[in-house]
């Protein structure tokens, strides 16, 4: 059991199977979001940026771990795309 979840070659049945699995895990997912109802304006202040509390404790290095896993930092703050996976 565990031999099929570790590293191997992927033969292009497997890799279609895979892709198909993917497909429909997605599928689903994105259904079940669309049936979510919230607001686009929670916690924002007008500019698009929240206000920001006091916070919690972390470890020291938890920051610094974001930052480096961040796909896009500019000084204090991590940049997202704003609705970029939304269709239409």
């Amino acid at each position: 059991m565990v031999e099929s979840f570790t590293w191997h070659e992927v033969g292009e049945k497997e890799n279609e199977e895979i892709r198909k699995d993917a497909k429909k895990l997605l599928n689903e997912f994105a259904s079940k979001l669309s049936k979510i109802k919230a607001s686009d304006e929670h916690f924002e202040n007008g500019d698009g940026i929240r206000e920001e509390g006091d916070g919690w404790d972390t470890d020291s290095g938890f920051r610094d771990l974001m930052f480096l896993n961040a796909p896009f930092v500019e000084e204090d703050s991590i940049v997202a795309e704003r609705g970029g996976w939304k269709s239409g």
